[in-house]
């Protein structure tokens, strides 16, 4: 994967690519919290291989310490009820870097963060669920190299199963977003 017109577009300076396929572990999505460690940056930038992100300065204008700020896109509703209380990382998000850990800790009181939690969808949802988040709505522009990225058959929304995964793992987020609102 080329990743130099992503590389051109990022205004944060120290950048830190995961490449599972060069790692002793394939960590999945998971990789980006792992990268964390490689940086001594106080805000972390997340953004995934397909797409390029064109909104850097709207998410550094609504970055604010103790907030995860994403982006979405405005043209598939399905996919804003589906996330109407939280946010999506992959089409650029800033945060601070302890936040995911803390999100992390607080979920771990009630459920494992094990293999299953950190290779598949769990991190990716609880994370921003149980943080305060703010969405910002921008454009992206999808990578293409040899054709669209993002349609390749290796993108997780394209392996099966992916939806129903979201759903548990959404669920599940709620619940523990929940219950501590609760004061469990």
């Amino acid at each position: 994967m080329n990743l130099a017109p992503i590389l051109k577009t990022l205004p944060y300076g120290e950048v830190v690519v995961y490449d599972n396929s060069v790692r002793p572990y394939d960590w999945k999505v998971f990789g980006r919290y792992v990268a964390i460690s490689e940086t001594q940056k106080p805000v972390i930038y997340f953004q995934d291989d397909d797409c390029l992100v064109t909104c850097h300065e709207t998410l550094l204008e609504a970055y604010e310490p103790g907030v995860v700020v994403g982006n979405m896109l405005d043209h598939h509703p399905p996919r804003l009820a589906t996330y109407h209380d939280t946010t999506l990382l992959g089409w650029g998000a800033l945060f601070d870097r302890e936040l995911p850990f803390d999100a992390f800790e607080q979920y771990a009181r009630f459920y494992p963060t094990d293999w299953e939690f950190k290779t598949g969808l769990g991190a990716e949802i609880v994370f921003p669920m149980l943080s305060r988040t703010k969405t910002v709505i921008e454009g992206i522009e999808w990578l293409d190299q040899e054709g669209p990225v993002f349609q390749r058959s290796n993108r997780m929304w394209k392996q099966e199963g992916f939806f129903a995964e979201t759903e548990v793992w959404l669920e599940r987020a709620r619940e523990v977003r929940n219950r501590i609102t609760a004061g469990e």
